[in-house]
């Protein structure tokens, strides 16, 4: 039975194999902006961009240079192109399918 993902969470993210430790995270409009997820002391997980440690919603209001104009998880994509946003909503999609 699939839960519910109503919440984002990028530790939750790590933890169902969606995304790993030490994975690179792109920001979709400028790729050059990038970030890693790093566990943190308290297991955690966050990402580091630019040598700080901090949330997907913080860097994305960082790289936007304003709020988010919809979820900060939609402004970030994997390698292979896949973003946060459908990541997370995955399981959902195939269910709707």
């Amino acid at each position: 039975m699939t839960k519910k993902k109503n919440k984002f969470d990028l530790t939750h993210m790590v933890k169902d194999g969606l995304i790993n430790d030490g994975q690179m995270l792109y920001f979709v409009s400028d790729p050059s902006k990038s970030c890693k997820v790093v566990k943190q002391p308290s297991g955690e997980y966050k990402v580091l961009a630019a040598g700080k440690v901090t949330t997907i919603h913080a860097f994305a209001q960082q790289c936007l240079g304003q709020e988010p104009p919809d979820h900060a998880a939609k402004w970030f994509r994997t390698e292979a192109g896949k973003t946060l946003f459908d990541l997370w909503h995955a399981d959902d999609m195939a269910e709707a399918a």
